[in-house]
């Protein structure tokens, strides 16, 4: 009876492999394939649209290996190179996804079930004995520890989800990374704080991956491998922002604080109102405040990539992040201008059609180049593409195959997070400004503040940590001024031109602060559809210590603070707040320069 039940086992467990070998094929053809030309990236609801280069179709697709049958033992130690004392499978299929920098080596797959953690415990030493011996010598070839054959290449550079049929047992699930998101949620309940967020998120995840493949009643491939990926988003958040935090050579600002909240990074912010009393370190106020959540850094399940996603008060900055025409009016009007001019121009001369309409694009390009949402969108895509070079070269953190390349590893990963580093620093600067600034500044001054109306990028030797995009602005004073010019044929032409002051807000950021800087802007105008011309400018004086401590009074009449986003680790508390909280205390500062 008991080999009637192993055979029975045996069979069962074929059939599952099956069909779960036949979802993933699926899925490939469907809604996990890449598209033919990947150009550009998804979009997300806080408006972070990524624009990519060709080439991107191959990391974006999965790829499967299909079930493979072994025949004997021998077969499976010949084939795969495998024979560390673990029960031998009679199948193994895999599905792999996302992208993975494995040069210098490739995560390593281990086990969620039980009895691999159990085993895992009695062959660790063993483990890591074989590890050294079994070592691959071919170029970017991944070591076999996931039963695959040798002939199959198809994991090379991506990460693994891995399924493996053992008589007697049932499906054994194995994911990149899996023994260390196994050891997280085994210290977890060890510690007492299976209760915490994260622990909870993560074993929620791996519950579903292993129900989604081991009930026979839950055949799902689509339900497992979207687990797997919310699994790896978040290990691969961690890894990175470990990888920022750790650097030794090119350490992030004091200023700037990362979290990692279930698969989302948060970049946080302590921002500083410059005064009198301190100007050339943060207030003892600014740093008594806890930083302010300036905007997240998606892992997307699909792709592995990270996008930015935007907080729904900063209306203005999610809309220039995507080089919306309705962010900026001065820009919108001016490139409706050229378009209808240079059309105009082209049918005048009978050459209208498809070659008149490319040349108003490029007009059209050339017109919007230095405006504020073209810099905007091309900073965060920076950030966005040096965060996804980052992730491919971190994987999904803990243990890597060919373990003797680590310090050529971390060399690489030390390069990439200074590039991150520097874009960072300009982000945050950037969200500073269009973010908390302009919710502010609407407060403050009772209008909506214009982005490409100060006149351009403000660059001289005195603001040289300006981040450089042109300043925000509100208009305080306007008024026509009528110029006499004189035409070819000596006639006077009398001309009217619009002369505005403005209110301006940027930001400095250096290694040290990030301080919110303004200006007093001069600006003048010749029509609706012209950018403005800077006449003058002048930065306006720091605010005295005291003028500013008298209008914080207010603070009782605030409406309590909504349930923070942002998760805790295992005995801290959240350190970021939300973009709303820091509004309060840029409004006073902007309302009492306004006041001078």
């Amino acid at each position: 009876l008991h080999r009637l039940f192993e055979v029975t086992h045996a069979f069962a467990l074929s059939l599952q492999m099956e069909i779960l070998s036949s979802q993933a094929e699926a899925l490939r053809r469907g809604a996990w394939g890449g598209s033919s030309t990947g150009a550009v990236g998804p979009t997300t609801s806080g408006g972070g649209r990524q624009a990519r280069g060709g080439g991107g179709a191959l990391n974006e697709c999965i790829t499967v290996s299909p079930a493979y049958f072994f025949g004997e033992q021998k077969a499976l130690k010949s084939e795969t190179g495998v024979s560390d004392g673990k029960p031998a499978p009679i199948a193994v299929m895999a599905v792999h996804f996302w992208s993975c920098d494995d040069r210098y080596g490739s995560p390593r797959v281990g086990d969620l079930s039980a009895h691999e953690k159990i085993e895992n415990v009695g062959h660790k030493e063993k483990d890591d004995a074989s590890s050294s011996i079994s070592k691959v010598t071919a170029l970017n070839q991944r070591r076999n520890d996931n039963f695959l054959p040798k002939t199959d290449r198809r994991g090379e550079k991506r990460l693994s989800l891995c399924i493996r049929a053992v008589p007697t047992i049932g499906l054994v699930v194995s994911l990149s990374g899996g023994s260390d998101v196994v050891a997280n949620n085994t210290n977890d309940v060890k510690d007492g704080t299976s209760t915490n967020a994260v622990g909870h998120h993560m074993q929620r995840n791996v519950n579903k991956l292993l129900s989604s493949i081991q009930d026979p009643f839950q055949l799902s491939m689509s339900d497992a491998l979207l687990a797997a990926t919310v699994l790896c988003a978040d290990r691969r958040c961690q890894a990175v922002v470990g990888a920022l935090n750790r650097q030794k050579t090119n350490q992030l600002p004091s200023w700037i604080h990362l979290e990692v909240e279930c698969g989302t990074i948060s970049v946080g912010a302590l921002i500083s109102y410059p005064t009198t009393s301190t100007p050339a370190s943060p207030s003892s106020a600014s740093m008594a405040r806890s930083p302010t959540v300036l905007f997240r850094l998606a892992c997307d399940s699909r792709t592995g990539r990270f996008v930015p996603v935007f907080p729904r008060p900063a209306s203005l900055l999610r809309l220039l992040a995507c080089n919306d025409p309705s962010a900026s009016d001065v820009q919108s009007l001016r490139s409706a201008a050229m378009t209808s001019a240079l059309g105009a121009r082209l049918a005048a001369r009978g050459g209208g059609g498809g070659g008149g309409n490319a040349i108003a694009k490029r007009a059209d390009n050339g017109a919007s180049r230095e405006s504020t949402g073209r810099i905007v969108r091309d900073a965060f895509d920076a950030l966005a593409r040096s965060m996804d070079t980052l992730g491919r070269k971190c994987g999904v953190g803990g243990e890597w195959n060919d373990v003797e390349s680590a310090s050529l590893r971390e060399k690489s990963v030390d390069q990439t997070c200074h590039d991150v580093r520097a874009s960072l620093m300009t982000c945050s600067g950037m969200a500073a400004v269009f973010g908390v600034a302009a919710i502010a500044l609407k407060i403050a001054g009772g209008v909506d503040p214009v982005a490409d109306m100060a006149g351009g990028l403000i660059s001289d030797k005195s603001n040289s940590d300006l981040i450089r995009v042109p300043p925000l602005s509100v208009p305080l004073r306007q008024r026509i001024v009528e110029k006499l010019t004189k035409e070819g044929d000596g006639e006077t032409k009398r001309m009217s031109q619009l002369q505005g002051e403005l209110f301006a807000v940027s930001a400095k950021a250096n290694n040290d602060t990030l301080d919110l800087v303004c200006f007093d802007i001069l600006t003048m105008s010749e029509s609706a559809s012209s950018v403005p011309t800077r006449l003058e400018y002048a930065k306006i004086d720091p605010l005295e210590a005291a003028d500013l401590a008298t209008m914080t009074g207010v603070d009782s009449t605030m409406p309590p603070s909504k349930r923070r986003r942002t998760t805790k680790a295992a005995g801290e508390s959240s350190k970021c707040h939300h973009t709303l909280e820091e509004v309060e205390h840029a409004t006073l500062w902007l309302d009492t320069l306004l006041r001078q």
